[in-house]
């Protein structure tokens, strides 16, 4: 492991660096509170554990151990633990480290075999604090994508779509929403099966994902029905980018088992005006989309009554 230590005393401190080389660790000196703070501010990533006296000037132990986890936020897959070293060995020094965010405490003089224990101790909880935020991480990925796709789900687009909507309407930015429909998706489902559907599924995301704009965010949010919301983008200009959107994904076939299958989409657009909820401005969107299959299909239609 790679130990920063923070110990004001020049003789203490050399001896837990013998100790910790003894133990095959690699050493990091400071002798202050302050010194310990700035380290870690530009060094944090590198390190895997800090021990950290006390006592110390400029800052104290437990100082600078608070500023250090609020450098850190939410304990994240970087957190890093910490001993806390003191030559007190009150119950209320103990109860005041540990609160401020420190994982053990121990008293001087430091015992070689105590102090290789409380690092065994410390990679543990360290790795399975690691472990855990990468289980939540992944599990946060799968409630939020689509598991077919890889886009968004519709979950993660309605979310994405309100913190679009909050800074639209903050910052006065234009705004539009899209849905996208495969015309006649039944067909092909009935044609090529369920398996025929889902490549074709996966092949629109792959297209919208090699083709969208900068700032675009699609995600699927139903069966064939894809949705699309635009920052910084007029009506208008959601229109013409749709347009683009629907040839691309229609122009060229899609294949499935040495099998060519030809495919249109239809479109609806809205744009947000500042005073519609996320509902009815999606509720635009698919009214514009009834529209265009109402029309002969293969088009984008604007919703001209929210706009």
């Amino acid at each position: 492991m790679k130990i920063l230590i923070a110990e004001d005393a020049p003789s203490d401190r050399l001896l837990l660096k013998l100790h910790l080389e003894k133990l095959c660790h690699d050493v990091v000196e400071t002798s202050n509170g302050e010194e310990l703070v700035d380290y870690f501010k530009s060094h944090g990533d590198d390190l895997d554990l800090l021990v950290v006296d006390l006592n110390m000037p400029y800052k104290t132990g437990v100082e600078a151990v608070v500023e250090i986890r609020g450098l850190q936020g939410n304990y994240d897959a970087n957190w890093v633990p910490i001993i806390i070293l003191s030559g007190s060995d009150s119950d209320e020094d103990v109860f005041r480290c540990i609160e401020a965010g420190a994982d053990d405490y121990l008293t001087k003089p430091i015992q070689h075999k105590v102090l290789a224990a409380k690092l065994l101790a410390m990679v543990r909880l360290a790795d399975m604090r690691k472990r855990l935020v990468l289980a939540n991480t992944s599990l946060e990925a799968l409630s939020t994508t689509d598991y077919l796709t890889g886009l968004p789900n519709r979950r993660a687009f309605e979310k994405n779509l309100s913190d679009e909507m909050a800074k639209s309407l903050r910052y006065g930015q234009s705004l539009s929403v899209a849905v996208f429909d495969i015309d006649h998706f039944k067909q092909i489902n009935d044609t090529y099966g369920h398996e025929g559907g889902d490549v074709v599924l996966k092949e629109i995301a792959k297209r919208f994902n090699r083709f969208k704009r900068a700032g675009d965010v699609f995600g699927r949010i139903g069966g064939e029905e894809f949705g699309l919301f635009l920052p910084y983008t007029t009506a208008q200009e959601a229109v013409t980018a749709c347009e683009r959107y629907r040839m691309l994904l229609s122009a060229d076939k899609y294949s499935y088992e040495s099998q060519w299958i030809n495919l249109t989409v239809s479109v609806g657009v809205s744009a947000y005006h500042n005073e519609e909820t996320q509902l009815e401005l999606i509720k635009c969107a698919d009214l514009a989309l009834y529209q265009a299959k109402h029309q002969g299909r293969d088009r984008v239609v604007l919703n001209y009554a929210g706009s």
